[in-house]
Formats: C-alpha cells, structure tokens, sequence
C-alpha cells in the first residue's frame, strides 16, 4: 500500500470513528426521550446477567442505584406514567435501575443492580 493510500486510509478511519461517537445518545437526551415518549418499548437486563467481559457492565457495575446519575433517570421514569405502570407490571423495581440506552429501534433498555 502507498503511503498516500495508508494516510487516507487512517483519515478516513478517524473521521468515522469521531462522527459514529457524536451520534450516540446521551444520559440527558435518553433522560428527556423518557419523560417525553409515551408508552415506550423496552428491554430490561440484570447486569448480573451480562458476560464479565461486556462494556455495558463495565459503564454501569460501579454506578449505584442511589448515585445521581441513577436517581436522575430514576425521576425519569417516575415522571412517565405509562412506562412507571408498564415497569411495575413486569415486576422491576425501579429503584434498582442503574442506566438507560435507547436502541436503535427506538425502544429502551435499562440495566438493573
């Protein structure tokens, strides 16, 4: 490969890294998504659940249910009524939800303690 051929490769490589990074959704558009969306589709999944080697567990296996970080999200649930009922319908105590993400499908899934 030509040099010109590796810079362009490694730019390209950069750029894609960077854009695909600026796209992802963060713990205050996922909390305003929350309040916002009425009957929200979701997911629910025990970190203890998750293969040690997992990045999910790896972000949330040191955040606390009582963090602010959880208790933000936490008041967020709160807030959406319909998803509050739907929560308590499947028995997750929302007090154990530790973090959020929104799939690319446009449902949510939260990791519980």
């Amino acid at each position: 490969m030509n040099r010109f051929t590796k810079i362009a490769s490694a730019t390209l490589f950069a750029v894609l890294s960077v854009a695909g990074y600026s796209h992802a959704a963060t713990p205050r558009a996922v909390d305003d998504a929350l309040r916002s969306t009425a009957r929200p589709a979701f997911n629910v999944v025990e970190l203890s659940s998750l293969d040690h080697r997992s990045p999910v567990l790896a972000e949330y296996k040191d955040v606390s249910p009582a963090s602010m970080s959880a208790r933000d999200l936490q008041a967020s649930i709160e807030s959406n009524h319909s998803l509050r009922r739907q929560l308590s319908a499947e028995n997750v105590e929302i007090g154990n939800i530790v973090g959020a993400e929104r799939a690319a499908d446009g449902s949510f899934v939260f990791y519980l303690r």
